[in-house]
């Protein structure tokens, strides 16, 4: 049979308690871990989220020099007065670096005339007449049709720019957009521009010259300018 003393020594009970708080402690450690471990598995988990893709604002398209503009097509009338030939006609102009094609239809064009012209030369077909070729436009269009057309110069003309050469009386707006000069014997004058894509370009272009069959007024309306 057991003693009482054995119940009562002060001994077991300090065993006991040590005991105690030490499993306290260790689980009060394993429950720091697992808090800490879930914590950086949910802060792992939220910086690898997938972030939103950033959007960017579509700019306008920048200015752009028309010097810059080599290809297009223009749409209008051209109007001629001359000593042989006055009226108007609609008008296509496409342009693609060197080659072009000028389209003059109605009266002007007495049905359908058609300019084509490269480095290498130029082609001039009215109607349903052969084709007639040479080396300048000018001197073409004034041999089939009594006017010349100075497709050459036009080329920089019809953007707001003078041509290569010498210019003479050149004036610009407040905006620097050119409104008149003489060049190839030419007197111009450009009316309204009008912005087209990043270019701004003149809408009425007047060329005017006195040449030996008198005088020729050639006035260009471009209504719609779509650069390439």
């Amino acid at each position: 049979m057991l003693r009482k003393t054995e119940f009562l020594n002060p001994g077991n009970y300090g065993d006991d308690n040590q005991t105690l708080n030490t499993a306290s402690a260790a689980r009060r450690a394993r429950y720091f871990l697992a808090a800490l471990a879930l914590t950086l598995v949910a802060t792992g988990c939220s910086s690898q989220k997938p972030q939103p893709p950033q959007t960017t604002t579509p700019q306008s398209a920048q200015p752009q020099s028309a010097a810059q503009l080599q290809r297009w097509e223009a749409s209008g009338k051209m109007g001629v007065r001359s000593p042989r030939e006055n009226g108007s006609a609609n008008l296509t102009w496409l342009q693609a670096g060197d080659n072009y094609r000028i389209h003059l239809s109605g009266p002007l064009g007495a049905g359908a005339t058609v300019i084509s012209g490269s480095s290498a030369g130029v082609s001039l077909q009215r109607g349903s007449d052969p084709a007639v070729f040479a080396a300048n436009p000018a001197r073409l269009t004034e041999q089939v049709m009594g006017w010349p057309l100075p497709v050459a110069e036009m080329f920089y003309w019809v953007r707001g720019l003078p041509a290569p050469g010498a210019v003479s009386d050149q004036q610009k707006n407040a905006q620097g957009n050119l409104q008149s000069l003489q060049q190839a014997g030419w007197q111009l004058s450009f009316g309204e521009y009008t912005k087209a894509g990043p270019y701004t370009l003149p809408t009425r272009i007047k060329a005017s010259s006195n040449n030996v069959a008198g005088p020729v007024s050639v006035t260009v309306v471009i209504k719609d300018w779509q650069p390439k």
